[in-house]
């Protein structure tokens, strides 16, 4: 795919000054310095170091179907101004949000599906922006990468192009050039300031507090040992510990656990203690594990694995003792991931999370903006249900 070149435009009554927009086939083609400066303060996954990780140990690559072609929007000088995570993928595997009836429908239609573009982070179901802007970049830049996702699109035949868990800033760029949005629920726990696990749970309803209470001391009582392994301190033999417990989760949903020891250990190398492998022990054998990672005032809730259906202990490592951590590291919140409606009875509070759709075929967005309409209303009503069931005091507002 050759290099674009977009018209000039002004940018806070300065003068105009051409922009260039080009592809760039691997994260590694692009200076750390720079994309980081545009992915700042925006959460470890959309660094350079967490991208570099997924995709030199072949987790999103040809293998894979995950072909990285990643936009980027230079001023004349060369300057980085912006950039947008961009993959050409020739299948939906290892995605967060299904497009199989899109697909099937299509297809049946006599239409080529893939290759599609998909603008996410690989791995990383985790809501932040997608066009990702300098502070200075002028006004019009996220328009411009927006035209410019349209323009391969165009240019190349492609069916579609998803973006994955925008956040509401992009989400309502995309929607204000005709894109579609879909909805899902997502849950995060909020620090409000509390000073320790019991000022929290002291905010919960009196059912809810003695429920979390309860759960605490079971998991005490039964005997499993839990411990944290950061990740400076993360060898070969807790990797494939984690691996052997997330595969084994896996395969009881009927699933393929996609992750690598390569990619846990590079992540491991490149954010050090910002991430975590918190192993649960019975009898000095690991039965459960959680990845957790640190960044930008949030701890990041993201692979859970066990040998067995552990249910307490699930509450306990993923939701009870990561709200402890947050609290005693002065953290804004934790971002418990998609779904799971178990997680509002721990103190995780509902929210949208989105994916922004744009299809070439008019008669293929119509379609899908029918099926949509039925599915968003669906989304927008499960999340009126959550929030009428919060399990916080009314009075504990703060």
């Amino acid at each position: 795919m050759p290099l674009m070149q977009e018209p000039a435009f002004r940018s806070g009554g300065r003068p105009e000054s051409r922009w260039s927009v080009a592809m760039v086939f691997g994260i590694s083609g692009i200076d750390p310095l720079e994309w980081d400066a545009c992915a700042a303060g925006k959460g470890p996954f959309l660094s350079h170091a967490y991208l570099m990780a997924v995709e030199e140990s072949g987790l999103a690559g040809p293998a894979t179907g995950w072909r990285p072609a990643h936009l980027i929007l230079r001023e004349a000088s060369g300057q980085l101004a912006g950039a947008v995570p961009l993959y050409l993928r020739d299948r939906s595997t290892d995605e967060f949000w299904p497009d199989q009836p899109w697909v099937d429908g299509f297809q049946a239609a006599g239409g080529r599906y893939f290759p599609k573009l998909v603008v996410e982070v690989p791995y990383a179901p985790v809501t932040g922006p997608r066009i990702l802007l300098r502070e200075w970049a002028p006004s019009g830049a996220a328009d411009v990468l927006t035209g410019a996702l349209r323009s391969l699109a165009h240019q190349h035949g492609l069916s579609s192009i998803h973006v994955g868990f925008p956040d509401e800033e992009d989400r309502a760029c995309f929607e204000a050039a005709g894109w579609l949005t879909r909805h899902s629920l997502c849950y995060e726990w909020r620090n409000l300031g509390y000073r320790d696990f019991a000022d929290f749970t002291a905010t919960l309803t009196g059912h809810r507090r003695g429920t979390l209470l309860w759960e605490r001391r079971k998991v005490r009582e039964s005997g499993v040992r839990i411990h944290d392994v950061p990740g400076s301190r993360v060898g070969e033999a807790e990797v494939v510990t984690f691996l052997e417990l997330l595969a084994d989760l896996y395969a009881r949903k009927g699933k393929r656990q996609p992750l690598t020891a390569d990619f846990v250990l590079r992540l491991c190398a490149a954010f050090g203690d910002s991430l975590t492998l918190t192993f649960a022990e019975v009898g000095g054998v690991a039965i459960a594990t959680l990845l957790t990672m640190e960044g930008d005032g949030c701890l990041y809730v993201r692979n859970w694995g066990a040998k067995q259906d552990a249910r307490l202990v699930h509450f306990e490592v993923c939701y009870h003792r990561t709200v402890e951590r947050a609290i005693a590291r002065g953290l804004g919140r934790v971002d418990g991931g998609r779904g799971g409606p178990h997680k509002l009875a721990r103190g995780f509070l509902p929210k949208l999370c989105h994916a922004c759709h744009w299809f070439l075929h008019t008669n293929m967005r119509g379609a899908v903006a029918e099926g949509l309409e039925l599915y968003n209303a669906k989304a927008l009503a499960a999340l009126a249900r959550e929030q009428a069931r919060s399990p916080f005091r009314r009075q504990a507002s703060r």
